[in-house]
């Protein structure tokens, strides 16, 4: 096996400059990219929807809350189709969605801080800084769409290094 792979060496290669590529992408297109990430999460949802209402129907004759299972499929599909037909909305809302989580989080972090001795001080101060990031997010939508995007360049840039890296390595083992 470990020969089959230092000797397609050159396939890690192209997945990283592929890589590399998408990246410039994105740092080029951050609109086109937050408007495929609502893509993705609406097919994410519709495939989820699908899941959950199969899972609840043959839950059915074993589980007292099938149907409860089944109307959360419903929901994640009818949710779906709404982003899917509506990806400028999503990508609108997605920002203020994980800056409404992550002022949730700030929230509990911070009350959490006076249930336990350890780290009081970093939860308080912890709770306090994702808060305010959190409204920054919140209120300020662009911001946390376009920092999405360079953070999923980032990635993908340094994962496509990374694969360049491999690929001279297994290049040179072979």
């Amino acid at each position: 096996m470990e020969k089959q792979i230092t000797k397609n060496w050159y396939l890690v290669l192209i997945k990283g400059l592929v890589m590399i590529l998408l990246s410039v992408l994105v740092f080029n297109h951050p609109g086109g990219t937050l408007l495929g990430v609502a893509v993705y999460l609406g097919i994410g949802l519709i495939l989820t929807g699908v899941l959950v209402i199969g899972l609840g129907i043959t839950e059915r004759k074993v589980s007292p809350n099938w149907r409860w299972r089944t109307f959360e499929g419903i929901i994640d599909l009818v949710l779906g189709f709404i982003v899917i037909n509506n990806p400028a909305l999503t990508m609108s809302i997605i920002p203020f969605m994980i800056g409404f989580w992550a002022a949730l989080y700030g929230i509990f972090l911070f009350i959490d801080a006076f249930s336990s001795k350890e780290s009081r001080g970093l939860k308080m101060i912890s709770g306090i800084i994702i808060f305010l990031l959190a409204w920054v997010l919140m209120f300020n939508p662009l911001f946390m769409g376009l920092t999405l995007v360079i953070w999923f360049g980032v990635l993908l840039l340094i994962n496509g290094i990374s694969n360049v890296i491999i690929s001279f390595s297994l290049r040179k083992a072979n």
